[in-house]
């Protein structure tokens, strides 16, 4: 399905410990398509392979360029070595990137651990 008259739109990449969710939604927040590691029949950890990564960010270009969407506002949240890749693809696309954000959750220090126990 291909939304016409769309300038822009929102690229949402969840990396989580064992999946890689895309969302692709318009600057409103509703989702246009979807696409994640699961649904390409890859399983275990083979969901968070750079093959797998690469092959979801394909089907995204293409329906992107079905659509004929040409600015990007890209979200990237979890953890993973490979955003630095998803980066790179994009950079390399004919698309323009006009934000990019990154939402990890990093802890500052956090809780001080407890004293050990002599005994």
């Amino acid at each position: 399905m291909c939304i016409k008259n769309l300038k822009s739109v929102k690229l949402n990449i969840l990396f989580t410990s064992n999946n890689i969710l895309c969302t692709v939604t318009n600057i409103r927040g509703k989702v246009l398509f979807w696409t994640s590691a699961g649904s390409k029949k890859s399983r275990g950890m083979k969901k968070v392979t750079l093959t797998t990564t690469i092959s979801i960010l394909g089907l995204i270009l293409e329906y992107l360029n079905k659509s004929k969407i040409g600015n990007i506002h890209l979200n990237l949240n979890g953890f993973d070595k490979n955003k630095k890749i998803v980066l790179k693809y994009f950079k390399h696309s004919f698309f323009n990137i006009l934000s990019i954000t990154n939402n990890s959750m990093l802890s500052h220090n956090g809780c001080k651990n407890l004293k050990k126990r002599y005994i």
